[in-house]
């Protein structure tokens, strides 16, 4: 403001002297224009009195640049600052989410999870294990079938999959088979590596989930749920059935020393059975006729579910060679005389 104000009384100074020389040398009246020059003179005078001077103009610029560049390094030092504080707090977050994660696999891994599945083909069942189960550690793998043929061996698990494939004799029957598998910590000859017993402990103790199953040392094995593979396909294994059935009713007619006519569907499918029984029927004593029908109606009910023919409760009936009823099924079990 001060420097302002002196520029404009050097200017009105300058005016004014300029109309003075005017004057002067047209012989004009000086008198109001030297009043003007001498004001303006007066001015300038008192501007420069309150101006300061120029050199602390000038330290004043230098102190103002200073702090400037001071408050400019203090916001660049607490930006820096800052980015470092956000750099470390990062890091310590990432390597807590780390921590985390590793609990939970850790977690994840003791609770064992898997599913088996069996695929039959010629000559060979192959059998595939999907379990979280870390990799290196060691299963059983078995399979059986209703003749009690057994094949059994044990595989590593790779990216979550344990795989193996059995040979199967051209002397076994068709038939169902059953395929199983273990994770097992009870066996000294095929034991876990030691980096699986660090996770699971030495004898499986640590280990969680549904499949875990209790083992004679104190530990747990996993055990994992049976499935079932028609070998080598449904059609053959239906076949081998039917021609069993039929054979096992043959050999049942034959013991029965011709008293058992017949065993077939009583409407058509084989949840309800007919067993058909000779005149003799009539002549036998009332505690024969119990018997008869407890133990060869308990072995129809057995027969019909082992050969697939109906896989649920199987009503048994007795009749004659007319089709009346002799026996019929309890609703609590076993059989009622009716004639």
């Amino acid at each position: 403001m001060g420097e302002f104000l002196a520029v404009i009384c050097a200017f009105t100074f300058l005016i004014g002297l300029v109309m003075l020389i005017i004057a002067f040398f047209r012989k004009r009246p000086k008198k109001k224009v030297g009043i003007a020059t001498g004001i303006g003179f007066m001015t300038i005078l008192i501007a420069g009195s309150i101006l300061p001077p120029a050199e602390e103009t000038a330290n004043s610029k230098e102190k103002i640049a200073v702090d400037s560049k001071k408050e400019d390094d203090e916001k660049k030092e607490k930006a820096s600052k800052d980015e470092v504080a956000k750099k470390v707090a990062a890091e310590k977050a990432d390597i807590e989410n780390k921590k985390q994660a590793a609990e939970k696999k850790k977690k994840e891994q003791l609770n064992v999870k898997g599913t088996v599945k069996a695929t039959a083909g010629k000559g060979k069942i192959q059998v595939e294990i999907d379990t979280n189960i870390p990799d290196g550690s060691l299963l059983e793998v078995s399979l059986i079938d209703g003749n009690l043929n057994h094949k059994s061996g044990f595989v590593k698990v790779k990216d979550g999959i344990a795989e193996t494939s059995f040979d199967i004799p051209a002397d076994w029957k068709p038939a169902h088979f059953a395929a199983n598998a273990m994770f097992r910590f009870n066996l000294d000859e095929h034991p876990q590596p030691e980096d699986i017993k660090n996770i699971y402990g030495e004898t499986g103790n640590k280990m969680t989930g549904d499949l875990a199953s209790e083992n004679q040392l104190g530990g747990k094995n996993a055990v994992f749920e049976t499935v079932t593979v028609p070998y080598p396909s449904v059609e053959a294994v239906k076949t081998e059935q039917d021609k069993s059935f039929n054979q096992a009713i043959a050999e049942m007619k034959e013991l029965g020393g011709g008293i058992i006519l017949d065993v077939k569907p009583r409407q058509g499918n084989w949840d309800i059975v007919n067993v058909v029984i000779s005149d003799a029927w009539y002549y036998s004593p009332d505690h024969e006729k119990e018997r008869f029908v407890d133990q060869i109606g308990e072995l129809v009910m057995n027969l019909v579910n082992n050969s697939g023919k109906y896989e649920d409760l199987v009503s048994v009936y007795f009749v004659d060679s007319y089709g009346s009823d002799l026996a019929t099924p309890r609703i609590l079990g076993g059989w009622k005389l009716k004639k």
